[in-house]
């Protein structure tokens, strides 16, 4: 390769002898420019590709347990507002590998993938493995109620148990939660293995009960304290169909709420907005719901329409 010289520069950045070249000699000149820039190109596409592998899961899409163990630090460092570590398993998915295969198991595990994305929004979620996953919630201010993670927790565990269609099969799982809220300073290996802890103890729940239950640790004087909750009732809550009327409870307020769809005990939910302007959708649990007898002109014609 050629160094320009002042003498190109006078000329416009043209070599002095490239003025003489034909026009076929500069066309491949041209082309092999063209080429050396594709292949850059390729070689950043393919870097960029390998570095997204190395810190997702490929089956799901989520961070992989790499990136969540390099992102959530920082973010336990973050502002002022508290945070919460949830480890995930789920119930019932041998069984679905067993019977229906792993390519069907392979697929719930993105829908239940899909689902928690969608519920827990722009929080950090991540796959560790198998049908093992793991979530860094934060408040959604600073100076929210001390247990605002129960509420992230049931809308969780609520957003994964409906039915889904699988290879012609309607499939459900549920899950077992453990949470630990998140103090300061937060060491992020102690927070994921009382986590993992918290959810073995939701596993023994479930299984003793026939019920998917939501565990939390909370840090006392004296040790950890576990406590398990929801639901545990053995039949759905009365009146939790599409169409009817329920109050929402969420934050210490209740809203006015009409049930679009239902399943044993998660309801999906058009209700009002805080300050009462307009309305938003969510996935309840039926433990947050409760049936309303007042009405409600503006949701009730909707639900009517």
């Amino acid at each position: 390769m050629r160094i320009l010289d002042p003498a190109a520069a006078d000329a416009g950045g043209v070599l002095p002898d490239a003025q003489s070249r034909t026009g076929p000699e500069v066309a491949r000149l041209q082309a092999r420019i063209d080429q050396l820039a594709a292949h850059v190109q390729r070689l950043e596409q393919e870097r960029a590709s390998l570095r997204w592998m190395a810190g997702h899961d490929e089956l799901t899409g989520l961070a992989n347990r790499r990136l969540f163990h390099a992102l959530a630090p920082e973010q336990l460092r973050g502002d002022d507002r508290s945070s919460a570590v949830v480890i995930l398993d789920l119930n019932g998915f041998k069984p679905i590998n067993d019977t229906y295969g792993h390519d069907a198991g392979d697929e719930v595990l993105r829908v239940v993938a899909r689902r928690m994305a969608t519920c827990l929004g722009d929080h950090l979620v991540a796959r560790l493995g198998g049908d093992e996953f793991a979530a860094l919630p934060r408040a959604p201010y600073a100076d929210v109620s001390e247990t605002w993670w129960r509420e992230v927790a049931g809308s969780l565990s609520a957003a994964i148990a409906p039915p889904m269609d699988v290879q012609g099969h309607t499939l459900s799982v549920t899950a077992s939660i453990g949470v630990v809220p998140a103090g300061r300073p937060a060491d992020l290996p102690d927070l994921l293995r009382r986590a993992d802890q918290a959810m073995f103890s939701a596993k023994r729940h479930a299984n003793s009960t026939d019920r998917a239950g939501i565990t939390w640790v909370v840090a006392t004087e004296s040790g950890d304290h576990t406590e398990t909750y929801g639901p545990v009732a053995s039949e759905p809550v009365v009146g939790c169909r599409p169409g009817d009327p329920v109050w929402v409870h969420r934050s210490g307020a209740r809203r006015a709420g009409v049930v679009e769809s239902a399943c044993e005990w998660a309801a999906l939910v058009r209700y009002r907005c805080p300050n009462g302007a307009g309305t938003m959708v969510d996935t309840i649990p039926t433990s947050s719901l409760t049936i309303r007898t007042e009405a409600d002109p503006y949701l009730d014609r909707l639900s009517s329409i």
